[in-house]
């Protein structure tokens, strides 16, 4: 197809100083462009359509924030333009700019490319997520026909070459499917072959209803219970805390991903709670505490986002201490946190998460708690 032309969503504009204090105050925030919001429905309506789920999405606010970038990561998104080429400035990586906030022209989008590079750990990475438009896309069980095909490998190798201009010498992408297909119904599956990729991770992805009257969780002996939202955590656990996110990240079953562990430290949790708050999103940590040390055993945590389905939040994290795992404390911990849920934030109806396939203790503790399969998804890796 010779009418395609690779853009790039421009920086999104956000206020500082004194005008950011003001806008926060009044909860205002940039306002999205078309191109941001057709962005956001398209990559929802595919992942509704693979989990028959309308809550498996983003809002357009949350993939503002996210090209915002941090110190951490920073997040390109482009899109692939059917017709005439944009006009008018030109980013750094030489395509042409279109507005991120407020007016944008009418373009006739065939997809987008989201890339994002860490800038602490996994310098060489770049993970790249591509999105047909819903002209492209197949409805759920039909096959891939020739043009999408054709769509699709343009977008894998647009992503490619700018994973290189960005000085990226890893590549990782994703599929994501129904519950009862394989690796290959994604629609980018085969371009991700042609490509070179090769699966080197897999996950499935599960929501667990919050019930209305959680069971009472008996508290093993010795032990102590205590919730904390948005990062509200005791001096006395602060430590502990960023101990066990830096033990998550270092346990965590990511099958043969070239991927390095995240080193936590207060500054790290300081930046972390500063996004919290200009996201406008929420966390909730629940706790086990060893009565005889104050050491926190075993932690999890969900989250919820500015702008998506209130009665959702996610899973984003359960660990404990190496000492203390095969005793259980994973179950109760997470036990007592639908239990806060229902104190803490009584909209959330549902919580989701998404964990290895091979991640046998974590599979049967989301099991024990009622968990329902919605979707499964690979990771893919290429060398450059």
């Amino acid at each position: 197809m010779d009418n395609l032309h690779l853009a790039q969503l421009a920086p999104p504009h956000f206020p500082s100083g004194p005008v950011a204090t003001a806008a926060r105050t009044e909860g205002l925030s940039p306002t999205p462009s078309d191109a941001v919001r057709t962005f956001a429905f398209m990559a929802n309506l595919y992942a509704q359509e693979v989990s028959g789920d309308p809550a498996a999405s983003a809002s357009p606010e949350r993939v503002l924030y996210r090209l915002r970038g941090s110190n951490e990561s920073q997040t390109y998104i482009f899109a692939l333009i059917e017709g005439a080429s944009p006009l008018g400035e030109v980013s750094s990586l030489g395509l042409p700019l279109i507005p991120s906030t407020g007016e944008c022209p009418d373009y006739d989008y065939a997809g987008f490319i989201q890339l994002s590079v860490a800038l602490l750990e996994e310098k060489e990475t770049a993970d790249i997520d591509f999105i047909l438009d819903v002209g492209y896309l197949p409805l759920p069980g039909e096959p891939v026909d020739a043009e999408t095909r054709s769509v699709a490998t343009t977008l894998v190798n647009h992503g490619l070459e700018l994973a290189k201009k960005l000085g990226r010498t890893t590549c990782q992408v994703s599929s994501l499917h129904s519950d009862d297909t394989a690796a290959e119904a994604d629609p980018f599956s085969s371009a991700y072959q042609k490509a070179g990729f090769a699966i080197k991770n897999a996950e499935r992805q599960i929501k667990i209803d919050v019930p209305e009257q959680p069971a009472t969780v008996l508290v093993p002996a010795g032990l102590s219970t205590e919730t904390w939202l948005d990062y509200g955590i005791p001096e006395q656990y602060l430590d502990d805390v960023i101990d066990l996110l830096t033990v998550a990240s270092e346990d965590s079953l990511t099958g043969d991903l070239s991927v390095e562990p995240i080193k936590w430290n207060r500054s790290r949790l300081n930046e972390a709670h500063a996004r919290l708050r200009a996201r406008k999103a929420h966390t909730l940590m629940v706790a086990l505490i060893d009565d005889t040390t104050y050491q926190v055993v075993s932690l999890t945590e969900l989250g919820r986002h500015a702008g998506s389905d209130p009665e959702v939040a996610e899973w984003t994290l359960t660990v404990t201490t190496r000492e203390h795992r095969e005793q259980q404390l994973a179950s109760k911990v997470k036990l007592l946190a639908l239990t806060a849920l229902r104190e803490c934030w009584p909209d959330v109806e549902r919580t989701y998460a998404s964990i290895g396939a091979g991640d046998v203790a974590m599979n049967r503790i989301f099991d024990e708690l009622g968990a329902q399969g919605i979707s499964r998804s690979e990771s893919w890796e290429l060398r450059l």
